[in-house]
């Protein structure tokens, strides 16, 4: 009924009660919202019936082929995506030569998919698989990352861009950000910043994305992927030279807005949160405000001209692709490989700290970094008693106050006038 007056929100609405009720809903169900919503072109909550799971998707999928119903790229992209992210590789690669046999040519959003999978992959290898499968569909942009001709494959990427942006759902923005996290993971870093300045160009991303101005030193990387995002480092370097050549002069403080949402499972936030931890910077979090992080401007360039993390902040590409991914995602944070267990040790056992306190632990040894964050556990313990009983102490003297105060005291007695004769 939802469905025929189109209002899938309402039966999507519906299912879900019947989900907490322990209900289970049917098939025909799925099919009809997902119908309901292509229809209303609501394709971010049909993807979501898609994404609830592999095995759900793949009988929706069959069903609409008993049905007769024509097929998508829209329902093949679902499908392989819930796929890659469950990590069945070879299955997502089978659906997408399944696809090309029904005659549908994979486009962006496949693309995407499959880019987005391969940035997360643990080994290099596993990458080139996924990216090869692409290339056997005739799509080889992705795949020539691999290749040492850098500016034919940038010219590659430009051509591509133009394509991409008249087209809808954030088609450009949606392949640049992933494209982005591939080349930061594996290496390419002077390659991912030609690409960031050809999404500016593009206008795929704002020209304002980060700025060094007279009295205006600020970023904002919101809806950006966490690859696209490591660009602080880029900002940084235009900050340091500011820094050192005096001009153009800084503001108060530097602001660099992160946002509060998560993009595709990776908290920009958390992520620029431990890049800049890591490297002992003083940027902190805003005390009024979410999603910002806040410099002062004396210490930011004192840092910037100062501290060994900056001695080099010039991205260049590795001369040869690493065997495994550089970055990890771990919590919501697309962070380097090499930080994850001393991010892991710090936050599960102390929780947010501050950046210098953090840096620290992450550059002490494993057996060091425990014996240290043992000792400031257990210091915090004694702390937490001494205070508990400070303020037991306090409450015991407030008491004796007020029992003193309901007491009548005798008047006091005048020696002086009683030796008087």
């Amino acid at each position: 009924m939802y469905c025929r007056d189109c209002r899938p929100e309402e039966g999507l609405s519906l299912m879900h009660e019947m989900g907490r009720v322990g209900l289970e809903p049917k098939l025909d169900t799925s099919k009809s919202l997902i119908s309901a919503f292509g229809k209303l072109l609501l394709l971010e909550q049909a993807e979501e019936l898609f994404e609830a799971g592999p095995e759900e998707a793949e009988k929706v999928l069959d069903n609409l082929k008993v049905v007769g119903l024509s097929l998508s790229t829209l329902t093949y992209s679902s499908v392989i995506d819930a796929y890659l992210k469950n990590g069945d590789y070879n299955i997502a690669i089978q659906k997408l030569m399944e696809m090309k046999k029904d005659g549908l040519g994979p486009d962006h959003k496949i693309w995407t998919c499959f880019v987005r999978a391969a940035c997360l992959s643990q080994c290099t290898s596993e990458a080139i698989v996924l990216l090869k499968a692409l290339q056997d569909t005739g799509f080889s942009l992705p795949i020539s990352f691999s290749q040492k001709n850098r500016t034919l494959y940038v010219s590659e990427v430009d051509n591509c861009l133009e394509k991409l942006g008249p087209l809808e759902d954030n088609a450009a923005f949606n392949f640049i950000n992933a494209l982005e996290d591939l080349l930061w993971a594996f290496e390419l870093r002077a390659t991912a910043s030609w690409v960031f300045q050809l999404a500016v160009k593009w206008s795929i991303y704002r020209h304002d994305v980060f700025r060094v101005a007279e009295k205006d030193w600020g970023a904002d990387f919101r809806k950006m992927s966490a690859g696209a995002a490591r660009w602080p480092t880029l900002w940084l370097d235009h900050m340091q030279d500011a820094s050192l050549q005096g001009y153009p002069s800084s503001p108060k403080s530097a602001v660099l807005i992160t946002g509060t949402a998560e993009y595709n499972m990776v908290s920009l936030n958390n992520t620029i949160k431990a890049f800049f931890w890591e490297m002992d910077s003083p940027f902190l979090p805003c005390k009024t405000r979410s999603g910002l992080l806040v410099a002062k401007s004396h210490s930011l360039r004192m840092w910037l001209k100062d501290s060994s993390f900056c001695l080099d902040l010039e991205l260049k590409d590795s001369t040869s692709l690493p065997e495994s991914n550089s970055m990890q995602l771990m919590e919501g944070c697309f962070i380097r490989r090499g930080l994850v267990p001393a991010f892991k040790d710090i936050t599960e056992r102390l929780g947010d700290v501050r950046p210098k306190k953090f840096a620290r632990l992450a550059l002490l040894p494993d057996e060091k970094r425990d014996k240290v964050i043992r000792a400031d556990i257990e210091g915090g313990e004694e702390k937490l008693e001494k205070m508990k009983k400070k303020v037991g102490l306090k409450r015991r003297k407030l008491v004796r106050r007020k029992l003193i105060r309901g007491v009548v005291l005798p008047k006091p007695v005048d020696f002086y006038q009683k030796k008087k004769y």
